[in-house]
């Protein structure tokens, strides 16, 4: 569907991909008066090319910092274990 006041917009809901609802274009003002059928499936060609969004990296010191964290944490966890045994005795 074509909607807007003063731009032209074309909204294409089923995307058919997982990790986006619905798709807003915004159509050029040389384009606005171009066939309603022609513009939306140019729309929905583009909508199925749509890729995910791609992976974020870890950096190595967020890697390093992961890693000490978790070793530090099961470290005070087996501390309190130990002292919680001590104490039952």
């Amino acid at each position: 569907m074509i909607k807007g006041v003063n731009k032209q917009i074309l909204e294409v809901t089923n995307t058919d991909n997982p990790y986006f609802e619905k798709i807003i274009f915004f159509v050029k003002p040389e384009y606005k008066n171009e066939d309603t059928k022609k513009l939306q499936k140019e729309a929905e060609s583009l909508a199925a090319t749509a890729q995910k969004p791609p992976k974020v990296k870890m950096s190595k010191r967020q890697i390093i910092r992961l890693l000490l964290n978790s070793m530090l944490f099961t470290l005070a966890g087996c501390a309190l274990t130990f002292l919680i045994n001590m104490l039952l005795k």
